[in-house]
């Protein structure tokens, strides 16, 4: 693990004094040097993911696909699988992180300097039980915990509301999921993720590289989630949500309509990487039938631009009823 530190850090420090400082110093911009490298731990770390993802989840999708697609009456559009992958390439190799930070980074610098200014006290969990939570292993686990119960709420959130439904929705039009699904996801819906979870992480005080690793960790196991995969985990199901589990979310009015009222928001299986909020709040269903993925008389265009024309535009519409 040492040795695959060390190559990291020496990968890095080539790519910082080869590549990032010459581009920085030619554009007059020697000033965000030090968010560079930040940025360039995004980049790293995504690719990291990618290859992953290409070189071992991906594969593992031909060997125990949870429904082989060329069966279906209608074959896998090609198209909308290698949008999945566009959006995948933006999310994961930081072009979306450097575009936040470029529109965002004024307002998130003063919000921090407000509670400051406030002597706002932050949850660190190194300092509840010093001898054990600043082990650095140890308060990873327990802000991804507390990480995750925030995002079990943010996302049975956008199943409650109708005009962030038409936004979440694009997330559950594929039809064809495969490990590349995660991130199929209206940009704005993604604005107001992002912005939620950074003020949060800074409000129980994650330091930013510590962030960097529990998105990137969390990341590559909702790859793993969202996989064409006949995995249910066994008995570790009820400690890691697996494929199948999160496949039912997915499932074609099953996942996300109340039951037994047909058109009406709802859903189970909120979970994103621990299923005890699901269990403990009585929304999941631990099933092993395999049902077709999708949303009921939705249907989205291939092209990235036009996914999310329409999501607005369905968004706008269900505004306009409220107001």
């Amino acid at each position: 693990m040492n040795t695959l530190f060390t190559w990291y850090a020496s990968i890095q420090e080539w790519l910082m004094q080869e590549l990032v400082l010459p581009i920085l110093y030619a554009f007059g911009g020697m000033g965000f040097a030090d968010d560079a490298i930040g940025g360039l731990d995004w980049f790293m770390l995504g690719m990291i993911q990618v290859l992953l993802i290409a070189l071992v989840l991906r594969p593992l999708e031909s060997f125990w696909p949870a429904e082989v697609m060329a069966s279906h009456a209608t074959k896998p559009k090609s198209g909308a699988i290698w949008s999945d992958v566009v959006y995948t390439l933006i999310h994961r190799l930081g072009i979306f992180k450097l575009a936040l930070f470029l529109l965002f980074s004024g307002l998130f610098f003063w919000f921090d300097a407000q509670l400051h200014d406030l002597r706002f006290i932050q949850l660190n969990v190194e300092t509840w039980i010093p001898q054990i939570t600043s082990i650095p292993w140890v308060s990873f686990i327990i802000y991804l915990i507390i990480l995750d119960f925030a995002e079990y709420v943010y996302h049975r959130s956008s199943h409650r509301f109708s005009w962030w439904w038409q936004l979440h929705a694009l997330h559950h039009s594929q039809k064809n999921m495969t490990v590349w699904s995660d991130n199929r996801n209206h940009v704005i819906d993604d604005l107001m993720h992002s912005a939620v979870f950074a003020f949060m992480a800074l409000l129980i005080g994650v330091e930013p590289i510590q962030f960097l690793w529990l998105v990137a960790t969390s990341q590559l196991i909702q790859s793993w989630q969202h996989g064409n995969l006949k995995f249910d985990h066994g008995w570790f199901k009820y400690i890691l949500i697996s494929p199948q589990f999160h496949r039912y979310h997915h499932a074609i009015v099953l996942g996300h309509e109340a039951p037994g009222k047909p058109g009406v928001l709802g859903g189970c299986n909120f979970g994103v990487l621990f299923p005890w909020w699901d269990m403990l709040f009585k929304t999941a269903i631990f099933s092993k039938e395999i049902h077709p993925t999708g949303v009921k008389n939705l249907e989205v265009s291939e092209n990235l631009l036009t996914h999310q024309w329409q999501g607005l535009k369905h968004s706008w519409r269900e505004l306009k009823k409220i107001f």
